[in-house]
């Protein structure tokens, strides 16, 4: 040191501390704070506060365990992959609907050289994460804010159900994916099947799906949308786009060792807080359900899933296209 006086550098934004522009933005962001962080507590879950209503599961603790036990699920799916679509050198990767953000984590980690987004309504992620990665809370359904034609990667898992708009939500990922940029639509898929009548139609399990379809189609919440999901990329003029599912085992009935291990976990985070995270506020809300006639009815879907009587199986789903060149 040389004993002269160094100036400091200026940020971007700065304003006298005294001006009533500091009083100004420190209010809006006490307030926008406030509106994140404050969540809506109901019938024992806590739900997202920021444009509330517009997702439907729960984002408190027992939620985000299950979610990365649904990871883990995908990824024995995909025989331990990330994602079906094949990346090379990608440079900027967004992910729709991050949750825990512990996909984004494990795809920063595996290419530390691309930049990293994760976006959310919730703020569940954690704060100390890879230089390469970013989390910001904001509604996809509104106007996006990032530079055209920047992304070479969208991710979107398990948003059936909760997107208001899927065409122009996809026009959206069309107009911010670069030329030859790729999507990848991942759904783990709400219908059950059965292919030797051990899932009889006066079980509780029927019921409670053949409920949760009335009441989700009734008010426009459609969470098995993967039927669809080729037409909605065609619509939005992709190229390339092919459609790929897994089997997903609802317990550990199958003889099949990779088959058995899937379900074993499925089945882990169905019991967990699945049923109930799926269920207590759509029932509720939307179906006229009292809290506990949910409860009443879940805790005999859990008795028969547990029971491993039942051979259903669902399906973990994958849509992938992309942005042609021309």
């Amino acid at each position: 040191m040389d004993g002269s006086e160094t100036t400091p550098r200026r940020a971007a934004f700065e304003v006298d501390s005294n001006s009533e522009d500091l009083q100004s933005v420190e209010s809006d962001l006490t307030s926008l704070t406030s509106s994140i962080y404050n969540y809506v507590y109901e019938n024992g879950r806590t739900y997202h506060s920021y444009r509330p209503g517009s997702y439907i599961l729960p984002n408190d603790e027992k939620e985000q365990e299950r979610l990365d036990l649904l990871h883990h699920v995908f990824r024995l799916c995909l025989d331990g992959g990330l994602c079906l679509t094949r990346l090379t050198n990608p440079q900027k990767i967004l992910d729709v609907g991050t949750g825990t953000g512990i996909w984004a984590i494990e795809v920063a980690d595996e290419y530390p050289s691309a930049e990293v987004i994760g976006v959310d309504l919730s703020p569940i992620q954690p704060r100390w994460v890879a230089p390469n990665l970013r989390f910001f809370i904001d509604d996809v359904n509104q106007e996006w804010t990032f530079p055209l034609n920047s992304f070479d990667f969208i991710h979107v898992r398990c948003l059936s159900g909760s997107l208001s708009n899927w065409p122009s939500f996809l026009k959206q990922c069309y107009k911010y994916l670069k030329p030859g940029g790729k999507i990848e639509l991942a759904e783990c898929r709400t219908e059950l099947n059965c292919d030797d009548g051990t899932y009889p139609e006066n079980c509780y399990t029927y019921k409670w799906v053949t409920e949760f379809n009335r009441i989700s189609h009734g008010h426009g919440r459609v969470f098995d949308l993967f039927p669809r999901f080729k037409g909605l990329l065609g619509d939005a003029s992709f190229a390339n786009i092919q459609a790929h599912e897994e089997v997903c085992p609802v317990g550990t009935w199958p003889k099949d060792p990779r088959l058995k291990e899937i379900g074993r976990y499925f089945r882990a985070q169905f019991l967990w807080g699945g049923a109930n995270a799926y269920s207590m506020a759509l029932f509720t809300r939307f179906g006229d359900w009292s809290p506990e006639e949910v409860e009443v009815l879940l805790a005999q879907v859990r008795r028969e899933v547990k029971g491993n009587k039942m051979h259903v199986y669902t399906h973990c789903s994958f849509a992938t296209a992309e942005k042609p060149y021309s």
